[in-house]
């Protein structure tokens, strides 16, 4: 798996939000009320969920949103397979032709949401994951991006960032690259529990400081 640091910043938004701009068919689900609606209320992931991944994902965002996480989900999305004319050359050297990729993206936020406020805070929860995807995941035609998302947490009054990891898996055709991307959402589940572990019970926020991959 490949990891860097995504540099584009979308526009702001308030957390809770309503409806996309861009897609007025989406919504704000708050998945810490109601786990059991996660595969009915995921219309990107739905067509796609005879494959392995597509559950594996449903495992984590309940996970997440779930009483043993200090995180907490805010948006996720997926793309269709297609077959990518122009992969990084690190990724298409591993295939004879243009291999298939699978793109999506999921951002978290922290449960405690004063937490998300301190941009330290954050800056130093995505540098804990994206070391510990870069140093304990096993070599697969991956990439994962981790940003942030600049956001209003109207609930109290402050401004703050969501922080962003957007994931691509290839494979030779769409079953690969499906695999690929079963384990890169097991790969993400991992770190973010390894780290989450490390929050619960600390009672501050300087505690992610100290996190060491």
């Amino acid at each position: 798996m490949f990891v860097d640091y995504e540099g584009e910043l979308p526009p702001k938004r308030d957390h809770p939000w309503t409806v996309s701009e861009t897609n007025p068919n989406a919504r704000y689900w708050n998945f810490r009320e109601k786990l059991q609606s996660i595969p009915s209320a995921l219309e990107d992931f739905m067509p796609w969920s005879r494959y392995p991944a597509i559950p594996r994902f449903y495992e984590l965002l309940a996970w997440l949103n779930g009483n043993d996480s200090v995180f907490e989900s805010n948006d996720s999305g997926l793309r269709p397979p297609r077959t990518d004319c122009d992969a990084p050359e690190v990724i298409r050297h591993a295939f004879s032709s243009d291999p298939v990729v699978v793109h999506g993206r999921l951002t978290i936020i922290f449960r405690d949401l004063v937490w998300n406020t301190s941009k330290p805070k954050v800056d130093a929860m995505k540098t804990a994951i994206h070391d510990a995807l870069r140093d304990h995941v096993r070599n697969i035609p991956a990439v994962v991006k981790i940003g942030e998302w600049e956001h209003f947490f109207t609930s109290i009054k402050k401004p703050g960032h969501a922080m962003t990891l957007l994931f691509w898996a290839w494979g030779e055709d769409e079953e690969m690259a499906m695999g690929c991307l079963n384990a890169t959402f097991e790969a993400i589940h991992a770190c973010l529990k390894w780290i989450s572990d490390g929050l619960k019970g600390c009672g501050s926020s300087r505690e992610i400081d100290r996190q060491k991959p």
